[in-house]
């Protein structure tokens, strides 16, 4: 599940880049065009945090199950996956930029930045 959430994220990104290249010639030819190619592109982005969530649950009931990372460190892992969970649920409503559940998305990824850290130190370790 933790590589399938990897590589989600992977497909994603191709996506929004490719959208991203697309506004810009759009702004050159038809500048009308950019505005929904933006939205697509921000609610396409808005649900990273699905995959993200998906390679946290996946990687970290791998690494409890082998016993590679201590239980406060898998539910670490739990937790920022089900707060980036819940704040992608809402990222249709973020198209426009009004997002009230931001912050629960910010924690979110500041758990996984610590998770995801204090995971290559320990992998580098063994």
């Amino acid at each position: 599940m933790g590589f399938a959430g990897v590589l989600l994220q992977n497909a994603t990104f191709t996506c929004v880049e490719a959208l991203r290249f697309g506004m810009g010639t759009a702004a050159r030819h038809d500048p009308g065009s950019v505005a929904g190619l933006w939205s697509l592109s921000n609610v396409l982005f808005g649900f990273n945090p699905v995959y993200l969530a998906m390679a946290l649950l996946g990687f970290s009931a791998a690494g409890a199950g082998a016993g590679l990372i201590p239980a406060w460190h898998a539910w670490l892992g739990y937790v920022s996956a089900a707060l980036l969970f819940v704040s992608s649920l809402v990222s249709p409503y973020n198209a426009e930029g009004a997002n009230r559940l931001g912050p629960v998305g910010l924690i979110g990824w500041l758990g996984w930045i610590t998770w995801i850290a204090t995971y290559s130190v320990t992998l580098l370790l063994l």
